[in-house]
C-alpha cells in the first residue's frame, strides 16, 4: 500500500481473515485529508466484515470505491445495501 498515493488496491479475498489488516490500512489512508480511491478490481472475495469496514469509511466520505466486480455487487444486494457503496 502507497499511503502518499491516496490509492488502495486490495488483491485476493476480502475476509474476516483480512479485516484486521484492511482496518488498519483504511485508518491509515483516511488519517490524512483528501479522498482516498480504493480499486477492487482485483479482489476475488469478500465477506460482511469486509464491506462493515469500506461502509464505514463510506459513511465518513473519505472513499472512493472503483471496479466493484459484479459478484461484489450482488452480495451487496443480497446483504441489503440499496445505496452505492461510493459516494
Amino acid at each position: 500500500m502507497d499511503i502518499q498515493s491516496r490509492q488502495y488496491e486490495p488483491v485476493g479475498e476480502l475476509t474476516i481473515f483480512e479485516a484486521a489488516s484492511l482496518k488498519e490500512s483504511l485508518i491509515q489512508l483516511i488519517s490524512n485529508d483528501g479522498l482516498v480511491c480504493m480499486d477492487l478490481g482485483k479482489v476475488t472475495r469478500v465477506d460482511t466484515s469486509a464491506i462493515q469496514l469500506m461502509w464505514a469509511a463510506r459513511k465518513l466520505g473519505r472513499i472512493l470505491v472503483a471496479g466493484i466486480p459484479k459478484e461484489i455487487e450482488t452480495k451487496l444486494t443480497q446483504l441489503g445495501f440499496a445505496e452505492p457503496l461510493s459516494e
